[in-house]
C-alpha cells in the first residue's frame, strides 16, 4: 500500500491517494496539538510545539507523523507504505518528525530552509525502530500421510504427516473413514497417530492447520486396503467341518463331523470350512469336483492354507468332496 496527500495550513486535506495517513484532530480542540519539541530541548523546562500530526497505519503497526504547521503553511507528503516519507512542495514548515505510536521519537526531519539544502533525516542516539514488518505468511503447502497402504485385520498401523510449505505454528486432526478407527488412546492432534483396521477399504485423513498460513487448512489422504486374515475367514466360515477317514466295514470313507460320506448343502456366496488335521487324512488328499467321479477339479472359490480349506461355491448345483487318491469316498455338496 501507499499513501499521498497535500496539507494546506494545519487542517486542510486535498488529493489524498490512500488511506494510510490520517489527520488526528486535537482532543482539547483547536487546529494544532502540543508536542514536546524534538529539538533544541533543554534545561529544565519543556518547550512544546504547535504541530499537525497524522496516524500512519500499515499492516506493520502505526506510528504517528508530526509536522510544525502553520495557518499558512503547505506541503506535500508521500508514503511508500513502509514508514518511508517524501516531502515535496514545502511552504512555512521547518520540521516534522516520525515517532511511535506512544509518541517515542523515531527520527526526525529538517526542510530545506533550515537544513540550508536537501531536507536532512537526524535518528537521534537511543531513539525508538520502526515497527517490524511481519514475516511473510507461508503456505502449509502438500500435506503428505507416510505409513502402509495395505493392511491385515486387526492391524494397528502408525502414520506421519509432513508438509511441504514453511508454515509454523501446525496443527493436526487425524481422522479416518471405511473400515479404519483412531486406536484406543490415539493422541488425534499429534504429528503421528495409531489406527486399528478392520476388513475392507478405509482412508485414513489428517486435516493441518495454522493461524499463520496463507492456505490454512489443507487435508491430506491415504487410502488403506485391509485384507481379511485368512484365520479370520476360518472363525467367520458360514459352516465348519471336521474331515476325518474312517473303515467301518465297507472301506476308507470320509467322514463329516464323524457321519459316513454326510451330504452338505450350503448358498451360493457362503463359505464352508474343512477342517484336514486329523492324522487319519494321511494318503487321502481331499479335494471337491463337480462330480463323484472326479471328472473336474473345482478351482473357482477354493482356498487352502495347511490343513485348512475353505469353499465358496460361485454358483448354485451339485458337488461332490473326493479323495483324489481313491474312488467313492466322498459324498455331495448340494448348493442352492
Amino acid at each position: 500500500m501507499s499513501d499521498s496527500l497535500t496539507l494546506k495550513g494545519a487542517k486542510d486535506v486535498r488529493n489524498q491517494k490512500g488511506s494510510e495517513l490520517q489527520l488526528v484532530r486535537p482532543l482539547r480542540g483547536g487546529d494544532f496539538h502540543q508536542i514536546k519539541r524534538w529539538w533544541n530541548n533543554k534545561g529544565n523546562s519543556t518547550v512544546y510545539a504547535s504541530c499537525s500530526v497524522f496516524k500512519v497505519t500499515t499492516a506493520d503497526g502505526v506510528v504517528n507523523l508530526a509536522l510544525d504547521t502553520q495557518e499558512v503553511s503547505n506541503i506535500r507528503i508521500d508514503h511508500d507504505g513502509s514508514f518511508n516519507f517524501s516531502f515535496f512542495n514545502i511552504s512555512q514548515i521547518d520540521r516534522a518528525a516520525l515517532f511511535t505510536e506512544d509518541f517515542e521519537i523515531i527520527e526526525h526531519y529538517m526542510f530545506p530552509k533550515i537544513a540550508k539544502g536537501p531536507i536532512t533525516t537526524v535518528v537521534p542516539p537511543g531513539a525508538a525502530s520502526r515497527p517490524t514488518p511481519a514475516p511473510p505468511a507461508l503456505p502449509i503447502g502438500a500435506v503428505t500421510i507416510i505409513g502402509d497402504a495395505t493392511a491385515n485385520d486387526g492391524d494397528v498401523k502408525t502414520y506421519s504427516v509432513t508438509v511441504s510449505g514453511g508454515a509454523t505454528d501446525i496443527e493436526y486432526a487425524w481422522s479416518s473413514s471405511g473400515n479404519a478407527l483412531p486406536n484406543l488412546g490415539a493422541d488425534v492432534t499429534a504429528a503421528t497417530c495409531e489406527f486399528l483396521f478392520s476388513t475392507g477399504a478405509s482412508t485414513v485423513q489428517c486435516q493441518v492447520t495454522s493461524p499463520t498460513a496463507n492456505d490454512s487448512p489443507v487435508t491430506g489422504t491415504l487410502s488403506v486396503n485391509t485384507t481379511l486374515l485368512f484365520s479370520t475367514r476360518i472363525a467367520n466360515a458360514d459352516l465348519s467341518v471336521a474331515v476325518t477317514v474312517d473303515d467301518t466295514g465297507n472301506g476308507n470313507k470320509y467322514q463329516i463331523d464323524g457321519v459316513e460320506q454326510d451330504s452338505i448343502t450350503a448358498s451360493v456366496g457362503s463359505t464352508i470350512h474343512f477342517d484336514l488335521s486329523d492324522a487319519s487324512l494321511s494318503g487321502h488328499p481331499f479335494g471337491i469336483y463337480t462330480d463323484s467321479t472326479k471328472t473336474t477339479p473345482v478351482t473357482v472359490g477354493i482356498e487352502q492354507e495347511g490343513d485348512d480349506l475353505l469353499f465358496t461355491p460361485p454358483i448354485a448345483g451339485t458337488f461332490s468332496y473326493q479323495c483324489g487318491s481313491h474312488a467313492n469316498m466322498g459324498g455331495t455338496i448340494t448348493v442352492s
